[in-house]
């Protein structure tokens, strides 16, 4: 079984799980892309006054284009997202709650279909090649994402490293989202893999929590994200640079 390299431990495991934005895919590029086709469905479908406290609300400036990453637009899923919408929708426009989920529905479809691949995918510097030799040197590899499946499916085709994948989960894949472990839970089923020989990689705590709800052998976390080293060291078993210092062998 290959092994890679924890806190100067090398350890057995078959499957790699992978989160996508801030960790394989830069993070910045893909959230601005989102929010962008978003803001402007919901100007055109509803106004531009929920457009506006929508941003406010999710966390972007359109204007200066700054992300809040603390707030709904970095970490939350599609479904979450489309609540806040859907209150957004009701306060400023005195809608009845379900015609407000029936727009805001609509808005996020038409974002979706407004959007071109690769969707603002930018790849992190050095992921291809070790995602290249990890496949070579016999670990299976799954990726679990707040995205929806066919978007980022498409997404990382798009970005070259769609091939290395042996497993995908996107949210609309699961019941329950991160930080639950339901996506590492079937990530491992589909590759014929125990938790207990899977690893988790990601950027933020709820990479880290859902791998530890899903009693992984271990979590690493890369700074390639938003989320400080000091948070991220007070979760994971150990944080590195990005996935291009993964260390690993036969």
């Amino acid at each position: 079984m290959p092994k890679l390299q924890i806190d100067r431990k090398l350890i057995e495991c078959k499957l790699i799980v992978f989160d996508k934005d801030g960790t394989l895919i830069e993070q910045k590029p893909v959230l601005l892309a989102l929010a962008q086709a978003r803001y402007q469905s919901l100007t055109k479908l509803v106004n531009a006054q929920v457009a506006d406290e929508w941003a406010k609300t999710v966390g972007i400036n359109m204007h200066t284009q700054e992300i809040d990453y603390r707030g709904p637009l970095a970490f939350a899923p599609t479904r979450e997202e489309l609540l806040i919408t859907s209150t957004i929708i009701r306060q400023c426009e005195n809608e009845e709650w379900n015609h407000a989920k029936e727009l805001a529905q609509e808005a996020y479809e038409k974002a979706d279909g407004a959007m071109k691949p690769p969707y603002g995918a930018v790849l992190i510097e050095g992921v291809e090649q070790t995602l290249r030799k990890l496949k070579a040197d016999g670990f299976k590899i799954a990726l679990a994402t707040t995205d929806s499946h066919r978007r980022a499916q498409r997404a990382l085709d798009c970005v070259g490293i769609g091939r290395y994948l042996d497993v995908l989960i996107g949210d609309d894949d699961v019941e329950n989202g991160k930080p639950a472990p339901d996506m590492i839970l079937k990530a491992c089923a589909l590759a014929e893999c125990l938790p207990s020989d899977a690893v988790m990689v990601g950027d933020s705590l709820g990479d880290v929590l859902m791998g530890r709800n899903a009693h992984v052998k271990a979590c690493v976390a890369v700074l390639t994200g938003s989320t400080s080293r000091e948070r991220l060291e007070a979760a994971a078993d150990t944080v590195i640079p990005s996935v291009a210092e993964l260390q690993f062998k036969k």
